[in-house]
């Protein structure tokens, strides 16, 4: 039986950073991963999914070329290229992190699903591997809605929307948080007509509602079919593709599709005798303190077969703090205070900070305010012709941040600015202070951050007393 310091389940993002540290710290560590090193990041996630709507944003910008006084020409889309091109990017990225590379510098890969057979032991392929400590960094999976005929018909999910030979005609996307807007965004650039299908009025519940409203209304606007407050009855696989029943405003409809995805959320790939490691689980996968240990504080959880927030930036951030938590002495906390995300469909929707409720909740209306400026009042925005876009800033008096959210052009780049002075405790009014370089898109930052500033002097309480005594000075003087 070969033993390690270090036995890692899992080779996505978060098992690959917790290796290379644990392997500086001159620690014994191997992975056990069954598919390829990269896990869904690299192979059917971030990487070809934004490699995926990269050719369908060029693609529509060159569609509709003439709003820039350009003579415009009828763009031919060959899917079937297009996707051979996200996998070539994929493979371009997979080739930096092959099991040959992780060999070399000394980080032992185990080729197999591993199962937990007592607290420190697994097997794989029959063979058994002990060590002092585990990092559970096994992923997700999508979840597949439970309604009549689902077994009996293909469908899609991201695990093999990019492995198609083409992009199919006609598509019925089921789920509105991000996979599904992303992926409704894309494939609709790329010439699919696109049925996109909500439980809910509106899309990504997480997000601003104002922000997500209206980028819902943008991809109407580009052709989308949105289909809200519905209930799926049954599923059938047609000689065409596929046939969805379907209810909706108390009536029943049908709609037909060459093919349907299914992106209503995430479960944790928790399916690995955890009993036997005396690992407890919740609906969120594995229960982790605030250390990211288990039950068996031996055995840590990491990523999205852990967290709530199941994006690769937190995967990778809890990677480092679990790792460190292994070699030092001094174990350190994860904070999700100032996490972010995005989606980025066109327009980009990004948020840091708290939702709507959760500032209501803990804050009186009196103690902030909410700063907005939209895109169409940046000069940046007339140059590039592109005015769709808003930002929000949600600011205690005191100029802490507590939230922004940013809709437009580049907002998954420029939410960073916000975050940054939100983690560092930088006050808002601060960002108004530098100069800005201009004509740029952070101008929509600087504006309410300016306004926020002026706010800030006309309230502040010596200023105002020091105007009170200057108008006294000011009224003696003149009756002198």
């Amino acid at each position: 039986m070969e033993k390690f310091d270090v036995i890692i389940i899992g080779g996505g993002p978060a098992g690959l950073v917790s290796s290379k540290l644990l392997k500086a710290f001159g620690k014994k560590v191997a992975i056990v991963e069954e598919a390829l090193l990269g896990g869904d990041c690299t192979h059917s996630g971030c990487i070809p999914s934004k490699a995926l709507l990269k050719c369908a944003n060029v693609a529509y910008e060159t569609k509709h070329i003439s709003k820039y006084g350009l003579a415009s020409n009828d763009v031919k889309i060959d899917t079937k290229n297009v996707l051979a091109h996200v996998r070539s990017i994929v493979a371009e990225i997979y080739s930096h992190e092959t099991p040959e590379i992780f060999e070399k510098e000394g980080i032992s890969i185990i080729q197999g699903r591993a199962h937990f057979i007592s607290e420190n032991e697994i097997k794989v392929n029959d063979k058994i591997y002990c060590a002092n400590k585990y990092i559970i960094a096994t992923g997700s999976s999508a979840i597949i809605p439970t309604i009549k005929g689902i077994k009996t018909v293909p469908y899609l999910t991201n695990a093999n929307m990019f492995l198609q030979e083409k992009i199919p005609e006609s598509l019925i996307i089921v789920g509105t948080g991000a996979i599904g807007i992303e992926m409704a965004s894309a494939f609709n650039r790329l010439g699919s007509k696109i049925s996109l299908f909500s439980r809910s009025s509106g899309i990504l519940k997480t997000y601003d509602e104002e922000l997500s409203g209206i980028l819902l209304k943008e991809l109407i606007k580009e052709g989308i079919s949105f289909f809200s407050n519905s209930k799926l009855l049954e599923v059938q696989k047609t000689s065409n593709g596929i046939s969805l029943d379907y209810e909706r405003k108390e009536k029943c409809g049908n709609i037909q599709a060459q093919k349907i995805l299914f992106a209503i959320g995430r479960k944790a790939n928790s399916n690995i005798n955890l009993e036997k490691a005396k690992v407890t689980c919740n609906e969120n996968g594995i229960i982790v303190n605030e250390y990211l240990q288990s039950a068996n504080k031996n055995i840590y959880a990491i990523g999205d077969v852990s967290s709530a927030y199941k994006y690769t930036h937190i995967a990778e951030q809890e990677a480092i703090k679990a790792a460190s938590n292994i070699v030092l002495p001094i174990k350190q906390k994860i904070s999700y205070e100032h996490i972010g995300s995005c989606i980025y469909a066109q327009p980009e929707l990004a948020h840091i900070g708290l939702n709507k409720k959760e500032i209501e909740n803990k804050y009186k209306k009196n103690e902030y305010s909410i700063y907005s400026f939209e895109y169409k009042n940046s000069d940046r925005g007339y140059t590039d012709v592109n005015k769709v876009g808003m930002i929000k800033v949600s600011v205690l008096n005191n100029g802490k941040i507590l939230a922004a959210s940013i809709l437009g052009s580049r907002a998954g780049e420029l939410i960073h600015q916000l975050q940054i002075a939100k983690t560092f405790d930088i006050s808002f009014d601060k960002l108004s202070k530098m100069i800005y370089l201009y004509p740029t898109y952070a101008d929509i930052i600087k504006q309410p951050a300016k306004k926020f500033y002026i706010n800030k002097l006309l309230n502040n309480k010596a200023l105002l007393l020091l105007k009170k005594i200057l108008s006294v000075f000011k009224s003696k003087n003149n009756e002198n």
